[in-house]
């Protein structure tokens, strides 16, 4: 015992347990459909209407793409994917209701058509317009970031844009893509929770989906009780980290070495 306490294994021990009856606990919560946290408001979400709108009386398409990469279905980026593919679905179910044009700018996996063409059918068919579905305004460039960045300048100059949304697994090359649509007079909202990236979209979109944003609308807007359980369960263990960084931080400015204490 001593020697698993020295080393920082009962305190991974004990954070895993944490993290496993919180998950429990909403999924649980979830599944009887009780009632679960409330997600506040994301702005970017409601400027979407806003850019839906605007594109109907400028009489141009709206644009959607989560990157040329950003369909990853492994590890961390599969939850953005997922978000991604329900923003999707949303903004095409708006769109359908306003008799708006939307063009999808498909990433470069092969194996993510699929989900974006269900996303898109999707969208139209709860909107009730099912025959909005054009395979045509799917635009697939291949594997190489440089075609997708001009293809969609290509597009944009013959189609023009209203409203560009760029939310999903998305790297440094966004801000070519994101200053073209400001060039043609569109609104721009977009986010990724790739940290690294975010400072792209806070210098190039009119509004942004701050880190995990991105996650808390795609719950919000799917109504989708288990993506907002997880993000709850989430919450728990991120107010726990803060808690203890915090203490952490009292107790060693009162002379205490608190590592000592945790690690025994």
């Amino acid at each position: 015992m001593e020697l698993l306490t020295t080393d920082g294994r009962i305190i991974e021990f004990i954070w895993l347990v944490i993290m496993f009856v919180s998950v429990w606990y909403y999924l649980d919560r979830a599944a009887k459909d009780l009632p679960l946290p409330k997600i506040r408001v994301i702005p970017a979400t409601l400027a979407i209407e806003e850019g839906i709108g605007r594109s109907l009386e400028m009489g141009k398409p709206v644009h959607f793409s989560m990157g040329s990469d950003g369909a990853s279905l492994m590890g961390s980026g599969m939850s953005t994917t997922i978000a991604s593919l329900g923003l999707l679905r949303y903004l095409t179910k708006n769109c359908a209701q306003m008799g708006v044009r939307q063009i999808v700018h498909l990433p470069s996996q092969g194996y993510a058509i699929p989900l974006v063409e269900g996303a898109v059918r999707e969208g139209y068919l709860e909107a009730g317009k099912p025959e909005m579905f054009r395979r045509g305004d799917l635009h697939y460039y291949g594997w190489f970031t440089a075609a997708f960045a001009a293809g969609i300048y290509e597009t944009f100059a013959r189609d023009g844009v209203g409203l560009f949304v760029h939310a999903g697994n998305i790297i440094t090359y966004s801000f070519p893509v994101l200053e073209a649509a400001k060039q043609h007079g569109a609104i721009s909202i977009g986010g990724t929770p790739r940290w690294t990236a975010t400072y792209i979209f806070a210098i190039a979109c009119d509004h942004i989906f701050i880190g995990e944003e991105l996650l808390a609308a795609s719950a919000q807007i799917s109504g989708n009780k288990m993506l907002t359980s997880g993000l709850a369960s989430e919450e728990i263990w991120k107010f726990l980290a803060i808690g203890l960084l915090g203490l952490g931080l009292l107790v060693n400015a009162a002379g205490i070495d608190f590592g000592a204490i945790i690690l025994g």
